[in-house]
């Protein structure tokens, strides 16, 4: 073999190796160009198409705020937000990526958050996408409470001792249904959030509802008792709020008690339908009182009695009211039911504040019942007006007052005004009267259809 033959089987094996690693080399490089940064690969930016879709991470935001979860819908992955230092509300988005914590920076699922919370949010503006949202630390929240007052004028709550303003616009809800804070009643058992001064939300935990009575017509005049806490005196027409649950219900009258079971349900009218009471002969008790001090004088339903001797009462419940100077003025209920009975009432010392014009300390007596307005005689004074919704029918503090527009006398204090109308639900308010002088008037939304 001579030496150009051996060169050519050389190079053809070599050529057989080299030709495939030469190619594979190719497509490394071709490869790491593709992979690498677009805009260094060439000299050149290289333009690449926008898919829409961004992967943020938790760390990843253009924007910052502290607000009120008011709506979260979890079949879109959408929550919404109300800013209540300039009343505006904006929805984001959130996906797998979005960050959820409580106020210590602990990992929480969505299903932890609820409407009303106030949270830290950080989020990309352009994009409306959530990238973390957090319980705020700087927020408070007062549980389960019965002990507050509304007013409407000052736009304040008293919370025990503490006084806070309401956030304008301040959000409200009960179950899934957002409300107006007048529509909130004393009755209801709220939670509040808010921060520093501020009450931001309103959480409606029991609510209330609405009894009306039928056929009581030999109970007017008498008394119902609701549960153990509630009693009004019982006039023709009537329309009572309750809070939402089942009560043991006494109708007491014409020398009759009839025990009912009744369940109210929140945002509801309940009938209790007296119809079918047979009326009976008005049973009588002989109840003898013995009044310390000796001289204090009694009121049994309104009317000052004889207490010398045994007083003749039907059985049933009946309002007393014990007054006498230097004393604090008691107000109880009675219930009768035997035919003879002995009342032993004390009174107590009233604690003196010593002042310029040595003022008497306030009583800490139980509200006494308001009257029905036909008990009102006063016949100069100012008024309340009820303007809106036309037609419906107008109850203040539980009481019949007429078809709006109607009016009824301007009393200091807070007057709940009840609208109801046949199809419609029954609609509350809670409104708040000044002292002063003058008329007053008020107008409310339209009722909403009962849906069937």
């Amino acid at each position: 073999m001579n030496s150009s033959h051996l060169y050519n089987r050389i190079s053809g094996v070599a050529g057989a190796v080299l030709l495939p690693v030469l190619a594979v080399l190719i497509c490394l490089i071709i490869c790491s160009g593709c992979s690498g940064d677009p805009g260094l690969s060439s000299g050149q930016e290289t333009q690449v198409p926008d898919t829409g879709y961004v992967l943020y991470g938790t760390y990843d935001y253009d924007s910052v705020d502290t607000a009120v979860l008011v709506d979260k819908n979890t079949e879109e992955m959408t929550l919404t937000f109300l800013n209540t230092r300039i009343g505006r509300r904006y929805t984001l988005g959130y996906d797998g990526t979005t960050g959820f914590y409580d106020r210590y920076g602990q990992l929480i699922s969505i299903g932890q958050i609820s409407e009303g919370d106030i949270l830290d949010l950080k989020f990309v503006k352009a994009k409306r996408h959530l990238t973390s949202m957090s319980l705020s630390a700087s927020a408070w929240i007062k549980t389960s409470t019965d002990q507050y007052l509304f007013d409407s004028v000052k736009q304040e709550v008293t919370i025990g001792s503490d006084v806070y303003k309401l956030a304008d616009p301040l959000f409200c809800y009960s179950g899934s249904e957002e409300l107006f804070y007048q529509e909130l009643n004393s009755v209801d058992i709220l939670t509040f959030h808010g921060i520093d001064t501020t009450v931001l939300s309103v959480n409606v935990d029991k609510g209330h509802g609405y009894l009306r009575l039928s056929g009581q017509e030999y109970f007017v005049g008498g008394w119902i008792e609701i549960g153990t806490k509630y009693i009004r005196k019982i006039t023709d027409d009537m329309l009572l709020t309750v809070p939402e649950g089942t009560y043991n219900i006494a109708v007491s009258g014409s020398g009759m008690t009839v025990d009912r079971v009744v369940e109210i349900k929140r945002g509801l009218e309940t009938v209790l339908d007296l119809s079918d009471v047979v009326p009976e002969a008005p049973k009588e008790g002989l109840v003898l009182f013995s009044l310390t001090p000796s001289d204090a004088t009694l009121f049994i339903d309104g009317e000052k009695v004889d207490t010398s001797s045994g007083i003749s009462l039907t059985y049933g419940l009946h309002q007393l009211m014990v007054e006498c100077e230097g004393y604090r003025t008691l107000t109880r209920y009675l219930s009768v039911g035997e035919e003879n009975a002995g009342i032993s009432i004390t009174m107590e010392k009233e604690d003196r504040t010593v002042s310029g014009n040595d003022t008497p300390a306030a009583s800490e007596e139980p509200p006494v019942t308001i009257p029905a307005p036909d008990d009102i005689t006063t016949s100069s004074f100012y008024k309340v007006y009820i303007n809106a919704p036309a037609g419906a029918e107008c109850y203040i503090d539980g009481y019949y007052t007429g078809v709006v527009p109607c009016w009824f006398k301007r009393t200091t204090g807070s007057h709940v005004v009840t609208l109801s109308l046949a199809g419609y639900n029954t609609r509350s308010y809670t409104v708040t009267v000044e002292e002063g002088t003058g008329d007053l008037s008020f107008s409310f939304t339209d009722l909403e259809p009962q849906i069937p």
